[in-house]
């Protein structure tokens, strides 16, 4: 009598598990498919990147217009870790969506430039991490008269911060102190032009370089040590080009 009771019970108790978990699917369902959105496309793509076509990125991402934004949902790190492995020139990748809107920012690999120890070259990466190669190849600067790795990596994490055009201009970037300044660096232009600059404020001025270089009449210096102004090759006075910004920069 007690076995069919029980056997009775569990017959009238299944039915309402049985709703109960259908419910719980149910609503898990539905709340993954307002996640998810799957009838809702990608509208834009916007690629943050310097030297690698905004393409090749969306191709390495697998990121279109109109690519189904659950393919993008909640994979944003995956995505980015995959754009990585496709390119060795890329350093970091951040992928990041907004609704529609996905954005990739890029932070290409940069040569910071080479240096030369003990007759071994070495090629600088943007974190001042020294690696032996053959030889410079010359698509970044040369690095020479630094005694200090400190004042090396002080230059390095500068450069970097450069526009793309005016560190391709830079050919070379020597430490040269003398009497007026324990600091100077002495930095060769591609394009012809010797710059004079300070350790501590190289990054800042060298920023100024472009403007005065085009005021120029002639090939020249730029002395960017206490100031920011230039004089051409032969002259021993400087010759006032300054711009406005250049003087109030003095000023400070």
């Amino acid at each position: 009598m007690t076995v069919v009771r029980h056997n009775q019970i569990l017959k009238i108790k299944w039915p309402l598990q049985l709703w109960i978990s259908l419910a719980v699917f149910v609503v898990i369902a539905l709340g993954t498919l307002l996640l998810l959105q799957p009838w809702q496309t990608i509208k834009t793509v916007d690629v943050q990147s310097t030297l690698i076509p905004s393409e090749k990125i969306e191709q390495y991402a697998g990121i279109y217009p109109n690519t189904p934004s659950w393919k993008v949902t909640g994979q944003t790190q995956f995505i980015a870790q995959k754009i990585i492995k496709h390119d060795d020139k890329i350093d970091t990748a951040k992928v990041t969506q907004e609704g529609r809107q996905v954005t990739i920012d890029i932070v290409e690999k940069v040569t910071a430039g080479y240096i030369q120890k003990n007759k071994q070259w070495y090629v600088i990466n943007r974190n001042g991490v020294q690696n032996k190669v053959q030889s410079p190849e010359g698509n970044a600067p040369i690095y020479a008269g630094f005694s200090n790795q400190a004042d090396v990596k002080m230059v390095v994490a500068e450069f970097v911060k450069l526009e793309l055009t005016l560190r391709q201009n830079i050919s070379q970037i020597n430490f040269s102190p003398n009497k007026d300044n324990a600091n100077r660096l002495l930095i060769i232009m591609n394009d012809g032009n010797t710059v004079y600059a300070t350790l501590g404020t190289f990054g800042k001025k060298i920023s100024y370089y472009p403007g005065i270089a085009a005021q120029m009449p002639s090939k020249g210096v730029v002395d960017l040590q206490f100031g920011a102004y230039s004089y051409a090759y032969g002259t021993s006075h400087a010759n006032v080009t300054k711009k406005k910004a250049d003087n109030k920069a003095h000023q400070k």
